[in-house]
């Protein structure tokens, strides 16, 4: 069964497996990556990576089955952890097509899921932008170091658990 198919309880154990084989290799630091938030706003991504905390940079759809279910995962992860050591950053892009991300149907997304981390807006063309190569779907998790270095990737649905331990094991 592909994994981006699975229950997020049932990929755990596979996912945090992934993640950790990717963690040797690291890439080089923060992204200079411009990009807009529903409001218009204009955000750097390198605001957010690379100062001090990990950072999931998390690209998901509003309309994708796997982002809906893991979304209460990323904002409890947020919320444990943003004024200590990790924040989530959010990239929604659309889907099923992968263009650009449709402003009012992110804005209601993010209403209706009670999200607080930042979300921006691009199209698949983000991975790229950020140096992590092509997106391979959705949704996709890439973790940072507090010192902007990525050091995991992970497609398909991620829970809190996957990332504590993740960020738990790369620190030891």
């Amino acid at each position: 069964m592909p994994l981006f198919s699975m229950n997020l309880r049932n990929v755990g154990v596979v996912a945090a497996v992934a993640m950790t084989l990717l963690a040797t290799h690291a890439a080089s630091a923060a992204p200079d990556v411009w990009l807009f938030d529903v409001n218009g706003g204009r955000h750097n991504l390198n605001t957010y990576i690379g100062n001090g905390k990990w950072t999931a940079l998390n690209i998901w759809g509003a309309r994708c089955p796997p982002c809906l279910e893991e979304m209460p995962e990323l904002v409890h992860f947020h919320d444990d952890n943003k004024d200590s050591k990790a924040i989530v950053v959010g990239v929604a892009i659309d889907f099923p097509s992968y263009g650009y991300a449709r402003k009012d149907e992110v804005a209601t997304f993010i209403d209706d899921h009670l999200v607080e981390f930042p979300v921006l807006l691009s199209d698949a063309g983000i991975t790229e932008k950020v140096g992590a190569g092509r997106l391979e779907g959705l949704p996709t998790t890439y973790l940072y170091t507090p010192r902007g270095e990525l050091v995991g990737k992970h497609v398909g649905g991620i829970t809190r658990h996957m990332l504590e331990n993740f960020i738990e094991k790369y620190e030891n």
